[in-house]
């Protein structure tokens, strides 16, 4: 005797295709998170690459602070010795040349950890790390291509499927079946036969009301979470816009002060050749205007820094 039976579930109420998009959109969701992981990776790169730059600025400008006040000491000795100064204004001006030097320590510290943070990131060399060139990206376009909220689009699905399949679990389904095989019988004629048909199936539970309401508790949890993303996302982006200003208005700050400087400086060397101003004055009014034209340059890294965050949260 030999017999082969089949038994097909062939309609489920949408139980089968819940199935089939609750794996493709898991599928995509592991996908997306994988890229979303890479991007952060990115963006701490190069933010700790711009940081390592603007600390390499505020080294330059640490040596600068430091001439004019080593400067500041120098006039502060002399009208002490001619009695022009009390001894406190001396101290004053050491200490703060003091506190400059140790600022100088800590800023080559940190030159030290953004170096190891950049080197746990990448294999690449210092040397040949570049910031990406980088646009701005409008407002409309970041909330369409936003990884964070294509996310959340994709966890609302998948709650959506688990909501449909859970449904599904506890409606009748149709099966098709069928056997065939072979007989062999001593009492009579030895046959094949076959036969086919359907049946439908209702499972029962006592739970089954609880678990549909709390599968579609979850789903209506993450629409919820999706729209609040939304809202975030556009809170981000208009605090990343408001940053950008904020360093393109302290730009333009710092050009009205080097145009401050050099009509002191005009005036100041004048005046040096004719003998009335000391040569300190001078180097002292050099050195703060290249200070404020450092300034600029760690402004515009802080603005680049703005423009790859917002860059790295789309996909």
């Amino acid at each position: 005797d030999y017999s082969l039976n089949l038994n097909q579930k062939i309609l489920d109420f949408g139980g089968i295709s819940s199935q089939i998009d609750y794996a493709n959109n898991l599928f995509k969701q592991e996908a997306l998170k994988i890229k979303m992981e890479n991007f952060e990776d990115l963006n701490t790169l190069y933010k700790n690459f711009i940081d390592l730059k603007i600390n390499d600025i505020n080294i330059l400008q640490n040596d600068l602070s430091i001439k004019n006040s080593e400067i500041e000491v120098d006039i502060k000795k002399s009208q002490y010795r001619n009695g022009q100064s009390d001894i406190s204004d001396l101290n004053d001006a050491i200490m703060k040349k003091n506190l400059l030097e140790d600022s100088k320590m800590n800023l080559k510290l940190s030159k030290v950890i953004y170096e190891n943070d950049i080197k746990k990131l990448t294999s690449y060399e210092l040397n040949n790390l570049s910031i990406p060139s980088i646009s701005l990206i409008s407002k409309d376009i970041f909330l369409e291509k936003s990884t964070k909220k294509l996310y959340a689009n994709l966890e609302s699905q998948v709650s959506q499927n688990e909501y449909k399949k859970t449904k599904s679990k506890y409606l009748p389904a149709l099966n098709l079946t069928g056997a065939v095989g072979y007989q062999d019988s001593t009492t009579k004629k030895s046959q094949d036969y076959y036969n086919y048909g359907a049946s439908i199936t209702m499972p029962l539970n006592y739970t089954f009301s609880n678990d549909i309401e709390y599968s579609k508790l979850v789903y209506l949890q993450n629409r919820k979470k999706e729209e609040l993303t939304s809202i975030e996302l556009e809170k981000v982006y208009d605090s990343s816009i408001e940053t950008i200003k904020q360093f393109e208005n302290r730009i333009n700050l710092a050009l009205n002060d080097i145009k401050l400087y050099e009509e002191l400086l005009e005036l100041n060397q004048e005046e040096f050749n004719a003998g009335f101003k000391a040569d300190e004055d001078v180097q002292t009014l050099k050195n703060s205007k290249e200070i404020r034209k450092l300034d600029i340059e760690k402004y515009k890294l802080n603005i680049k820094k703005e423009l790859l965050y917002i860059y790295f949260q789309t996909i």
